[in-house]
């Protein structure tokens, strides 16, 4: 079994790809946004139907990016815990 140092080196380790939030309300909020979107499909022409498409993929990446931007965040604050845990001045 190598470090963890190792596996995020070597990109083993991909926490998006991991984490579900186990917040009850998540899997029902996404089942509605899916129930919608597909209501919305069937009222919507093909054009309307990839602006549609387009705009999910684009909220999708931007949340992606947002959430890495979170993680990022959380583990520096994290390392600076730490830091600090160790730090003799106090």
């Amino acid at each position: 079994m190598s470090s963890i140092l190792e596996q995020l080196y070597f990109g083993e380790i991909r926490p998006e790809e991991v984490i579900v939030p186990k917040n009850p309300e998540y899997g029902s909020i996404n089942k509605k946004i899916s129930n919608l979107k597909e209501q919305l499909k069937l009222m919507l022409s093909e054009k309307d139907i990839e602006l549609l498409d387009e705009t999910f993929d684009l909220l999708g990446r931007s949340f992606s990016i947002y959430s890495t931007e979170v993680f990022v965040h959380g583990f520096k604050m994290g390392a600076l815990m730490i830091t600090e845990v160790f730090d003799n001045k106090g």
